[in-house]
């Protein structure tokens, strides 16, 4: 029978393998370029002056400005790489101090400016049928009611689903009627549901860091996106962040919830958001030097002494290697760098179903991201999807699926569902292993 851990350590060696690749590959490349340059023009094997010093006497100047730039770049995207990825999403860190809490002191403090008295009876009686019918809908206790005597159209609303208060001010008592005081209250009770069901969610992530043995991430969360998924960010364990979309914590339910949010915090145990940030920020280089490399090979040299067949040779050299960094970076490393991808949602998974012991849930939950996973903000062409896209715990971007990923899935960021859930099933023992 097949544990968990079984597929933790599986996992966790098919990564190292995987990354492995990135420097073999670009070796095999560099290896055929060369070989295709001597076939090209067998001069190059007899001329007195080697090829890489053609190359370095030539182009110094601009491998050394190419290797300077994206040294910087690459930098400052590892320290601020968490903090752009955030703002680019939209994403707000959770306040523990959202609402009001309602206790004691303060429903002393609401019954003495309460004015309730002064509202006609049958007004009032409106009032709490409504309230009473919008509880009961919502299924939660009835709130407390205050009427305060101030100015403004305003309805106020605070505690939590066990333990409300509706305050309105007497001015919006008698200037409104029924139903829009009735559509006010039930939008400030949303909003208690869903600030409840917000402080729900991080006593969650507080309850599997505790477990995970690391400090709690900042809970983030995506208002404005309905779609569900999630995703973690980070470059260590004390600087990471887990971050929800609103579809999803309204969507999920508490046991499913806790899955995903272990999933995530998987990740940040397993360092895959410094893995999947440092590999795109690897392929970024070797495309912008690729790019540029290519774009100046053409020019040649700028000293007059040199022959012309060398200055020839150079270029040749210089543009077959240019070509060969862009074929890493447009082609072989991303489909490595998906490989990885889809191994670290297995990994992440099964960390998943350790830290809550029960798969069942995550099994739950993945079902029901893959009927809405699309985050909005991600399907622009002005945000770069291409980095997010894999960390999220479902793809988010909408499917285009060509002929070549239908038959092989070799572009594909994350593994078929069906395949997550089978492997979930497996760890649960609820069928055998075709992994």
């Amino acid at each position: 029978m097949i544990t968990t851990y079984d597929y933790i350590d599986v996992n966790k060696r098919k990564t190292v393998l995987l990354i492995l690749l990135f420097p073999l590959s670009l070796l095999v490349l560099l290896f055929f370029v060369l070989c295709i340059a001597l076939l090209l023009n067998p001069d190059l094997k007899h001329n007195s002056v080697p090829i890489a010093t053609q190359v370095i006497d030539f182009y110094w100047p601009l491998l050394l400005g190419s290797i300077l730039i994206s040294t910087i770049w690459t930098v400052i995207a590892f320290y601020e790489g968490s903090g752009m990825i955030l703002r680019m999403v939209n994403a707000v860190k959770m306040n523990d101090n959202v609402d009001t809490t309602y206790d004691n002191s303060l429903k002393k403090v609401l019954e003495e400016k309460s004015v309730i008295k002064d509202i006609p009876e049958p007004k009032l009686s409106e009032i709490r049928k409504v309230l009473e019918n919008i509880s009961l809908t919502e299924k939660l206790p009835t709130p407390d009611l205050y009427v305060q005597n101030e100015k403004g159209l305003y309805v106020f609303a605070v505690g939590t689903k066990a333990n409300s208060a509706v305050i309105l001010t007497k001015d919006a008592i008698e200037k409104l009627d029924i139903t829009e005081i009735g559509r006010r209250i039930a939008g400030k009770i949303a909003d208690i549901i869903v600030h409840d069901k917000k402080r729900e969610v991080r006593r969650i992530l507080e309850n599997i860091s505790i477990t995970a043995g690391i400090p709690e991430p900042d809970l983030c969360i995506m208002e404005n996106e309905e779609g569900l998924n999630a995703f973690a960010v980070g470059t260590n364990k004390k600087n990471c962040a887990v971050i929800l979309t609103r579809g999803l914590i309204d969507t999920l339910d508490k046991s499913e919830i806790e899955a995903v949010i272990a999933h995530e915090v998987a990740h940040i145990i397993h360092q895959d958001t410094k893995l999947m940030m440092m590999v795109t920020l690897l392929i970024g280089f070797f495309t912008c030097l690729g790019y540029i490399i290519f774009r100046t090979s053409f020019s040649g040299g700028n000293s007059s002494s040199r022959k012309s067949s060398n200055k020839n040779n150079g270029a040749v050299i210089l543009l077959l290697i240019g070509l060969a960094f862009l074929l890493y970076g447009y082609v072989v490393a991303p489909l490595i760098r998906f490989a990885v991808s889809r191994t670290r949602e297995f990994h992440a998974d099964a960390k998943s179903a350790l830290l809550t012991r029960n798969p069942q849930a995550l099994i739950s939950a993945l079902k029901k991201i893959n009927k809405q996973p699309i985050v909005g903000i991600l399907n622009n062409k002005i945000n770069n999807n291409e980095l997010v896209a894999p960390m999220c715990i479902e793809n988010p971007l909408k499917k285009k699926v060509s002929l070549f990923d239908a038959l092989s899935n070799l572009s594909s960021t994350h593994p078929p569902i069906e395949k997550r859930i089978e492997a979930l099933q497996v760890m649960d023992g609820n069928r055998l292993s075709s992994y």
